[in-house]
């Protein structure tokens, strides 16, 4: 007769306890356990240790991850070499093949030991940008140790939107009956055409961050509205963080490397990153760009309910703002010397994928 789990555990409780086929059979008289069954399991979990354990060759024999399935996920799944973007996605090739998603999916985790990664969004680097974010990442390791990368004050604007870019792929409502059942509250979501958005520049150190500047709307950063507006204020909060000497650091947007912004910066302050000396299409170099800015959106992408306007919008980002703590900010201002480097060692290229 075929026993219940229940019974094997109970074979296997007292086998663990030492007691042989012959003793478990007198441990529970009232089974009508034959003494073939009890020695077969005994040697099994002898063998195993466990009385539970099923036949590699049990159960029912696969039909959907065969040998030739996994070499047709295997083939569509990856991109070919020197062919990127050429994979199709999950729900492509369980269409092209007739296998559903989840088999797909367990092919690609289980049989092929693949891992899912999301696609980063970078610039783009042209031979001519790569030369130059070589040379000026050499430049600027030669020039700043670890102990003068504390004193650089990082720069840089951002603009926040009302409402983020959203997936829908897992915003799903779950309902018994039909759709046109479920309310149009709970199914439908409302997304403006035109998000209102809110501009703010800040700067970062070692041991500290300036204020979160906010850019009147519908104002261009030109050259006149960052010297005349927005550059005196940056410059004061560098001097307050940094009273024993600093360098001012901006990227090479069009106002930042404008004749007028070069000019006030090399009257009013002492040390700077020149034009020319910043490497071009490097926001993976700029602690606010590949830290600060995310850890904000993260925040703001957690919170509810959200702003409903601009001046909700400017309160909720002023509290991100105070509330951001000064560690990883830190520990992100240390790590520039060693993406120089990670930029050095790819030549120019992208690096942000081996960060």
């Amino acid at each position: 007769m075929a026993l219940s789990d229940a019974d094997r555990m109970r074979i296997q409780t007292l086998r663990e306890q030492g007691l042989g086929a012959k003793a478990i059979k007198r441990a529970y008289p009232q089974k009508q356990w034959s003494l073939a069954t009890i020695n077969r399991l005994c040697r099994k979990f002898d063998a195993t240790g466990s009385a539970l354990e099923r036949k590699p060759v049990s159960g029912r024999p696969k039909s959907a991850r065969t040998e030739e399935n996994v070499g047709l996920v295997s083939e569509m799944l990856c991109s070919q070499e020197d062919q990127p973007g050429t994979s199709l996605s999950l729900r492509q090739i369980a269409k092209e093949i007739g296998l559903s998603k989840t088999s797909v999916s367990n092919i690609a985790k289980h049989d092929l030991g693949l891992r899912c990664f999301k696609r980063v969004p970078v610039q783009v680097i042209t031979d001519a940008t790569r030369l130059k974010r070589l040379e000026r990442s050499q430049q600027l390791l030669r020039r700043f140790t670890a102990t003068k990368s504390k004193c650089i004050f990082f720069t840089d604007e951002k603009l926040f939107y009302i409402s983020t870019p959203a997936s829908n792929q897992n915003n799903r409502v779950w309902n018994a009956g039909r759709k046109s059942d479920i309310s149009s509250k709970r199914l439908l979501t409302e997304r403006a055409k035109f998000s209102q958005s809110v501009m703010v520049s800040a700067g970062v150190c070692y041991g500290g961050k300036g204020e979160l500047h906010f850019i009147d709307e519908k104002t261009k950063i030109n050259a006149d509205y960052y010297v005349n507006d927005l550059l005196p204020m940056l410059m004061e909060d560098c001097n307050q963080l940094l009273p024993n000497g600093c360098t001012f650091q901006q990227d090479g947007a069009p106002a930042h490397s404008s004749r007028l912004a070069q000019q006030f910066l090399e009257q009013n302050i002492a040390d700077f990153i020149r034009k020319d000396e910043w490497p071009p299409n490097s926001p993976d170099l700029n602690p606010l760009d590949f830290h600060v800015w995310g850890a904000m959106l993260d925040k703001y992408q957690h919170l509810q309910p959200k702003p409903t306007n601009v001046t909700e919008l400017r309160a909720v980002l002023q509290a991100i703002w105070n509330d951001l703590p000064q560690g990883p900010i830190n520990r992100a201002i240390l790590s520039f010397r060693k993406r120089l480097q990670a930029c050095v060692r790819a030549e120019g290229k992208h690096f942000e994928h081996l960060c």
